[in-house]
C-alpha cells in the first residue's frame, strides 16, 4: 500500500514538473512571438527622416565604396536632408550596405521612404532588439519564469518597440553588442567580452563611456598583462573596422565623423526631441523669458570629462561590478551631456534591467527598475501616430489603433518635454552618486 502511494506521489510530481516546463516553453515562445510581431507589425508602415537618409547614406556607400567617408557630411543632392551627416563608426554602414543589397531598386525623399526600404533597414535593428531579451534571459540568474519576468520588461519595454520598429535607429545593435560583453565579464569570459566591447564601441561611440569604466574596474582586479591584451583585442577590432575606409586617404573625414560631436552645443530645439536636463532647461528658459544661457550649454562637456575622471577614480577605490559601471558610465553621458538623444537611453536599459535581476540590494533593485521604466513614458507624451503618415506611403488608418492604447495625434506643451529630461538627468546622476554611497563597499589598497 506505501509504495502504491509512494510511486502515485513520484509520478504525479514528475507529471507536474513536465506540465510546469512544457508551459513555461509555451509561454516563453508566446512572449518572442509577440514581440517579435509588434515589431514586424509597425516596421513597414512607419518612418522618419532618419530612415530616409540612411538609405542615401547606403546609396553613396554603393556608388563611393570606402571613399563613403569623404562624402558623409551629407552635402550631395541624394541626401534628403541636406547637412544631417554620417557621424558613426564604420559597422553600422556595413549593415546598412547588406540591406541594400536586398532593396536596390528602394528609394527614398524627404517626403517618401519605400517600404521595401524601411523592413531592410529595420530587420537587423528588430533582430538585435530581440536578442538583448535573449541576453537578459541567459543571464539573470534564479527561475526559468524569473528569467522570462526580466526578459519581458525588455521585449514588451515602449521605447524598445519604438526604437527599433518604428524610429529606426540602430542603437538596439550596440547595446545588445554592450550587453553581450557585460555578460561575458560576468561570467568570466573576458577576452570574448573586450572583443564584443570593440564591436560595440564602432557601432555607436557612446559606449565609450561604459567601456572606459569597466577597463578602470580591470585594473584593479585583473592581472596587467591580461588586460593589455585584451584591450588590444578592442583595439584591433576598431582597427580592423577602420582601415579599409582609411587607405583611400579619408583620415580626416573618418576622424571628424568619430570622435567630433554631431552637433554644437547650441539651444537644443525642439524640446519634443531633447532629452539631455541642462540643454532642456536652459533652452526652456531661453525661449520663455529670453534669458542668453546657450554659453551655459558649452559648459557641461568639461563637466562631463571631470564626472568621467571623478568616477574612474571611485571606481577603482570602489568594489563594484562591471555592470555597475557599464551602467553608471552611460548614466553619466545621459545625465550631463548637452545634447541626449531618445534612442541613446536603449543603450542604457537593458543594463539597468539586468541590475535590477542582480543586484543583492533592494534599494538599488527599485532604483534600477525606476531607470529602465522611465524612458517608457515618453512615449505617452509624444506624438507616435506622425511616425505612420508623415512619410508616403502614409497609413492614417494605424492612429485610431494607437489611440486606444493612449496614444494620439498630439504633442504636449514644451514644458512637459523639460521635465522629462530633467528628472531623468536627476535619475541618471542619483543612480552613480548612490552606486558609490550605498551599493558598493571599499576594495581597501590593492596590491599589485
Amino acid at each position: 500500500m506505501n509504495t502504491d502511494i509512494i510511486g502515485t506521489s513520484a509520478l504525479v510530481e514528475r507529471v507536474y514538473k513536465l506540465a510546469a516546463k512544457s508551459l513555461h516553453f509555451w509561454v516563453l515562445a508566446a512572449v518572442l512571438i509577440t514581440a517579435t510581431f509588434i515589431r514586424l507589425w509597425a516596421a513597414p508602415l512607419s518612418s522618419g527622416p532618419d530612415v530616409a537618409q540612411f538609405w542615401a547614406f547606403a546609396e553613396i556607400f554603393k556608388l563611393r565604396g570606402l571613399d563613403f567617408y569623404r562624402y558623409a557630411e551629407a552635402s550631395l543632392t541624394v541626401f534628403p536632408f541636406k547637412g544631417w551627416g554620417f557621424v558613426y563608426p564604420p559597422l553600422w554602414l556595413l549593415i546598412l550596405g547588406l540591406a541594400f543589397v536586398f532593396t536596390p531598386l528602394s528609394s527614398a525623399s524627404n517626403v517618401m521612404v519605400d517600404i521595401g526600404w524601411r523592413v531592410a533597414m529595420k530587420t537587423p535593428i528588430i533582430i538585435s532588439d530581440l536578442a538583448i531579451g535573449m541576453l537578459i534571459y541567459w543571464a539573470v540568474p534564479g527561475s526559468k519564469w524569473r528569467k522570462l519576468a526580466f526578459a519581458s520588461l525588455w521585449l514588451f519595454h515602449p521605447a524598445a518597440w519604438f526604437e527599433s520598429a518604428v524610429f529606426g535607429q540602430f542603437d538596439a545593435m550596440a547595446a545588445a553588442l554592450l550587453l553581450a560583453s557585460v555578460i561575458l565579464m560576468i561570467k568570466e569570459k573576458d577576452r570574448l567580452a573586450f572583443l564584443f566591447a570593440g564591436l560595440a564601441m564602432m557601432t555607436k561611440q557612446h559606449t565609450f563611456f561604459a567601456v572606459a569604466i569597466i577597463v578602470i574596474i580591470c585594473l584593479r582586479s585583473m592581472n596587467r598583462r591580461r588586460l593589455i591584451t585584451n584591450c588590444a583585442i578592442a583595439i584591433g577590432v576598431a582597427v580592423v573596422l577602420s582601415i579599409p575606409f582609411l587607405i583611400t586617404g579619408n583620415l580626416l573625414p573618418y576622424a571628424r565623423a568619430l570622435f567630433l560631436p554631431g552637433s554644437q552645443p547650441v539651444y537644443q530645439n525642439p524640446l519634443c526631441f531633447t532629452f539631455s536636463g541642462s540643454g532642456a532647461l536652459l533652452t526652456h528658459l531661453h525661449n520663455v523669458f529670453g534669458w542668453d544661457t546657450e554659453g551655459l550649454i558649452k559648459f557641461t562637456i568639461p563637466l562631463l570629462a571631470i564626472a568621467m575622471i571623478i568616477t574612474a577614480i571611485f571606481s577603482y577605490r570602489r568594489l563594484i561590478t562591471p555592470l555597475q559601471g557599464a551602467l553608471a558610465g552611460i548614466l553619466l553621458f545621459i545625465g550631463l551631456f548637452y545634447r541626449v538623444n531618445y534612442q541613446y537611453l536603449v543603450i542604457y536599459i537593458p543594463l539597468a534591467i539586468l541590475l535590477a535581476a542582480r543586484t543583492k540590494y533592494r534599494s538599488e533593485k527599485v532604483f534600477a527598475l525606476i531607470l529602465a521604466i522611465f524612458p517608457g513614458v515618453w512615449i505617452w507624451l509624444t506624438n507616435i501616430p506622425w511616425w505612420f503618415h508623415n512619410f508616403e506611403p502614409r497609413y492614417y488608418q494605424v492612429t485610431p489603433i494607437l489611440a486606444r492604447i493612449g496614444l494620439p495625434d498630439r504633442y504636449f506643451p514644451d514644458y512637459a518635454y523639460v521635465s522629462f529630461a530633467v528628472i531623468l538627468m536627476c535619475i541618471s546622476i542619483a543612480y552613480v552618486v548612490l552606486m558609490f554611497l550605498k551599493w558598493s563597499r571599499s576594495f581597501g589598497k590593492f596590491k599589485r
